[in-house]
Formats: C-alpha cells, sequence, structure tokens
C-alpha cells in the first residue's frame, strides 16, 4: 500500500510518544494489489526506529462517545443510567484487544486521554476508567499497560471572548 510510505516514522530519532485518534486504533486497510490486510497502527509501530520512543496516547474525542450529544442535555455531573453505562463501557473494551496485538510490533506504555468540549469531559473519563477496571478484572492486562492511566484535556474555543 503505497500510502502507508507517509507514515513511515524511521527518520525521526528523538520520537518518545504517538498520539493517534481511537477511531484509529481499529483501521485495518486493504489493497487491491496486495490480499493481505494491514493493521495502520502495527504498520506506524514497525517504522519507528527511536530508542526514545515508549508511549502511545489514545485520544478520545466527540465522536468516540455514542452518547455524548444525550449527555450534553442532561444538567451537568448527571450520572448514565446503569445500563448506558455498561453498553458504554462494553464499546470501549474491545480496543484494548487491538493495543494487546499492536504491542507485539513493538513495547509501549498506553495512556487515554479524552479531549471534548464543554463540562461533559468527567462522564467520558468515568466510562474509560471503568472500561480500564473491566478489562483487568475480565481480561486482565498482565503487565501489558499496567492500568493505562485516563487524563483529561479539554477542548476549548480558539476564540476568546
Amino acid at each position: 500500500m503505497h500510502f502507508l510510505r507517509g507514515f513511515d516514522f524511521s527518520r525521526n530519532k528523538s520520537l518518545r510518544t504517538l498520539e493517534v485518534p481511537a477511531s484509529s486504533v481499529g483501521w485495518v486497510l486493504t489493497d487491491r494489489s496486495s490480499p493481505n490486510p494491514v493493521s495502520f497502527l502495527k504498520h506506524v509501530l514497525s517504522t519507528i526506529t527511536s530508542t526514545a520512543f515508549f508511549k502511545i496516547i489514545v485520544r478520545y474525542g466527540e465522536n468516540n462517545f455514542r452518547g455524548i450529544e444525550h449527555w450534553r442535555n442532561r444538567p451537568p455531573f448527571r450520572e448514565l443510567l446503569q445500563a448506558e453505562r455498561a453498553e458504554e463501557v462494553s464499546y470501549h473494551r474491545w480496543r484494548f484487544g487491538v493495543l494487546r496485538e499492536v504491542r507485539k510490533v513493538r513495547d509501549f506504555q498506553l495512556e487515554l486521554c479524552v479531549s471534548v468540549w464543554g463540562y461533559v469531559g468527567e462522564e467520558p473519563v468515568r466510562i474509560l476508567e471503568d472500561a480500564v477496571v473491566e478489562e483487568e478484572a475480565k481480561e486482565g492486562f498482565s503487565g501489558l499497560f499496567s492500568d493505562p492511566p485516563v487524563t483529561y484535556n479539554p477542548r476549548r474555543s480558539r476564540h476568546l471572548t
């Protein structure tokens, strides 16, 4: 797949952290000229030659949470219903399996970062923290990611008022 050549980090000798959108974690790319699908993130990691590299930050935006517009219409800090929360937590756990596979290419620490507009960021942070806890209980990280931290980096308007 010749467009993947643009995602070659072999010349960057000081790369420490790679930040990727959550939506790209499961990307599998196909090409008519090749019968084998390619994992985008596996490809990117395979090109990193920097000895300083140690971390992948998976950034979650509004489009990664199915109920976020619903949350915006609720009073601040109102909890999701238990069924809504369980569904949202399950939805996010599948990425951990993908990241386990990716980690076979190269070792890295994992951080999950929520970056959404407005005051609704606390709920997505709690959901990802719950997904980490559930994953540890059901599958276990086996020391792979040692309970990845979940951080919040609120998006702000570019216009000052």
